[in-house]
């Protein structure tokens, strides 16, 4: 029986050594690696259902889906580039699970609280990359540091100041003037079909 148990133990550091990379020197981020690649494919999936939402017949705001699609598109390309980057490394890539979106969402919000929504999500998104440098830093990996800062870090921030700045175009083009004087947006009418066709 004991002889069984240590040939059990055997095969099993046989088959772990086996599966380890031989390529893998000094990097230690792999749960966050792959938390990021989650991530990254969960806002592929709202950003094509966003576009799909803005592609109906029913919806007809071309511009935003065009936008979105481009965004669903850059996001599988962030997923290929991490995949790829923690392969080269030797990491433990790990394909995630990526919940479904619920494409009713949609229905229910307006033009400014999608574009609201996303925003705030890829604030998500680059806090966990920001987490992610934190460990390459932590770990002495000056070569994982650069590839995020080089591939995501100043993209983030450029999409983070474009999404801010149609929030605020779409606010100031669908402002209605109250007889009070207070102003509110709409997030509608042809406000938002002008600022639809800029985008196309």
């Amino acid at each position: 029986m004991l002889s069984k148990v240590i040939l059990l133990a055997l095969l099993v550091a046989i088959a772990s050594a086996a599966l380890q990379s031989r390529a893998r020197q000094n990097f230690n981020c792999d749960d966050l690696l792959n938390r990021q690649i989650a991530i990254e494919f969960e806002a592929s999936h709202m950003y094509l259902s966003a576009s799909n939402f803005f592609a109906h017949d029913r919806v007809a705001l071309h511009g935003f889906a065009k936008i979105f699609r481009a965004d669903w598109k850059e996001e599988l390309e962030h997923v290929e580039k991490l995949v790829n980057y923690g392969i080269m490394r030797g990491s433990n890539v790990i394909t995630p699970a990526v919940p479904k979106q619920d494409d009713a969402q949609w229905e229910s919000k307006t033009v400014c609280d999608i574009i609201h929504d996303t925003l705030n999500f890829e604030k998500k998104v680059n806090d966990h990359l920001h987490t992610l440098h934190k460990c390459a830093d932590a770990n002495y990996d000056p070569q994982f540091q650069d590839f995020i800062e080089s591939e995501f870090l100043k993209g983030q921030f450029d999409g983070n100041k474009e999404l801010a700045d149609l929030l605020t175009r779409l606010e100031r083009a669908t402002q209605v003037v109250h007889q009070n004087g207070t102003t509110t947006s709409t997030c509608d009418g042809l406000g938002l079909h002008l600022i639809d066709k800029e985008l196309q």
